[in-house]
């Protein structure tokens, strides 16, 4: 990423700007549709590509994040993420929502296999492996934990002592923990304890997008930290195809309870690019700061295209948590920039469009609609009025894909693009910010670059290489200050 020289290197606006998002798991280019899965398409069943649910380790000065569906994105700043394939020993593979913890000088690794029934945790001297099967994890009788391993959780306390936290699938059930034995981890000290449950009364912890469901919800996500001598276990609810999804969490003076749930959600944000923000993890940043990692909303395409965003945590004196979500540049070290969204719904069009894909929808601050130009259209472009002049700094894309086909080897591509800037009614031409030689496959790019004051923006690209693909733009924000 390009840096004004204004601005601090520590930036970064969510969604993460974070490369090679992967394909979906339940795309169909992966997995066999069933009459059911059809249902949680928005339209035609195609691949769509999704990260969520992260869970990050910080180790020796770098910060590892594991997200479903992708493999590592390694960080030594928290602002920008370097892309890594994890390594397996025998074939071993991740599934849904993994977590990482380190654990007497190795590391080990999980995650949720819904769709195999099965349990498993893997070890390695390295965080990014090579990983090898432990085996399945099992009570003090050699029970196997379930009846479904669902997003477990690893959790090192400061004596090196292992925890494992899963929930056990379904409307409404609720969270289990155990200690494992950190010598050999898929072996359980004692029996399950119920640590969380659904508390109707907390009204953001019931199901739906207005939490209308009273009796109904979906606990899940469970995530452990350690901060100020206290155990802040968090978790998931409201379904993570809705606005409402959020992150709550308990607190306790030992590993497995008893909890005491906040009455206030730590994390949630119902409107504009980042929203439905639940599902992830706390982790130490600079400073002893902590940081939020948390899935964001996307639905374009399947109610599991997912996001993923960050900010920092803040404690009230007695403990209680809240993060302010954000959706413009921020500083690691220096929080807000002070840049304000100046493009959002303003006037708007395009050198083509096809269907009801409208220009408008590039620049709504909206997750799951988008503007598209027609097939035929070999120099595409789309340009604001921003309705007087601005000092832009920074910028972020957000790409829309159609054609995308995993089983026929039709894959996204880098995109090749530029925006220009011009001044007043005479649309006199002030800057040319040029990424046409981009090669990383950033699904969503965020930049910054030389302040240019400017009232009309011109983002052009040039249509990808395989003539099967189609791009269009999901949002265009412009960053700046009057």
């Amino acid at each position: 990423m390009e840096k004004h020289a204004s601005l601090p290197a520590d930036i970064w606006c969510n969604p993460l700007v974070l490369e090679n998002y992967p394909i979906g798991f339940l795309a169909p280019g992966r997995r066999p549709l069933s009459p059911k899965a059809v249902m949680d398409y928005s339209g035609p069943p195609r691949d769509f590509r999704e990260l969520a649910d992260p869970e990050v380790l910080y180790d020796n000065g770098k910060w590892y994040m594991f997200p479903s569906v992708g493999e590592v994105y390694v960080s030594e700043d928290l602002a920008h993420w370097q892309y890594h394939k994890i390594e397996f020993s025998n074939g071993e593979k991740l599934g849904y929502a993994p977590t990482i913890t380190k654990c007497k000088g190795q590391y080990l690794l999980s995650s949720s296999w819904p769709f195999a029934g099965k349990a498993e945790i893997l070890a390695a001297t390295s965080p990014l492996g090579p990983y090898r099967s432990l085996g399945t994890p099992v009570d003090e009788d050699n029970i196997p934990l379930g009846p479904e391993w669902l997003d477990p959780m690893l959790f090192t306390d400061d004596d090196d002592r292992l925890y494992a936290y899963w929930y056990y699938s379904g409307l409404g059930d609720s969270v289990y923990g155990i200690e494992l034995d950190s010598d050999n981890p898929v072996q359980g000290i004692g029996k399950p304890v119920k640590v969380l449950e659904f508390s109707p009364e907390n009204i953001f912890e019931r199901y739906g997008d207005f939490n209308e469901h009273s009796d109904m919800t979906w606990l899940e996500g469970e995530s452990m930290f350690k901060y100020n001598n206290e155990y802040y276990l968090q978790f998931a609810v409201g379904g993570t195809q809705f606005r409402s999804y959020a992150v709550g969490v308990a607190r306790g003076k030992s590993p497995l309870g008893p909890f005491s749930k906040q009455t206030t959600p730590v994390a949630r944000e119902k409107t504009g690019r980042v929203c439905g923000t639940g599902h992830g993890c706390w982790c130490k940043g600079p400073d002893n700061t902590v940081w939020q990692f948390y899935t964001v909303l996307n639905r374009r395409i399947h109610v599991f295209e997912r996001r993923i965003g960050m900010d920092k945590v803040e404690f009230a004196q007695g403990g209680n948590a809240c993060v302010k979500i954000t959706a413009t540049p921020q500083s690691v070290n220096g929080g807000d920039l002070g840049l304000l969204p100046i493009s959002v719904c303003k006037k708007v069009w395009a050198s083509s469009s096809h269907g009801c894909c409208y220009p408008g929808f590039a620049v709504d601050d909206c997750t799951h609609t988008w503007w598209m130009p027609d097939a035929a259209d070999k120099t595409p472009w789309l340009e604001v009025n921003l309705q007087q002049e601005f000092d832009i700094s920074a910028f972020q894309v957000i790409w829309a894909e159609e054609g995308v086909d995993l089983k026929n080897n039709i894959l996204p591509e880098p995109a090749k693009y530029k925006l220009e800037f011009f001044s007043g009614e005479e649309k006199k031409t002030v800057a040319v910010w040029d990424y046409s030689s981009n090669d990383k496959d950033l699904l969503i790019d965020f930049r910054s670059n030389a302040t240019v004051r400017a009232q009309y923006v011109r983002l052009s690209f040039k249509p990808d290489k395989n003539p099967a693909l189609y791009r269009g733009v999901n949002n265009l924000t412009l960053f700046g200050r009057r």
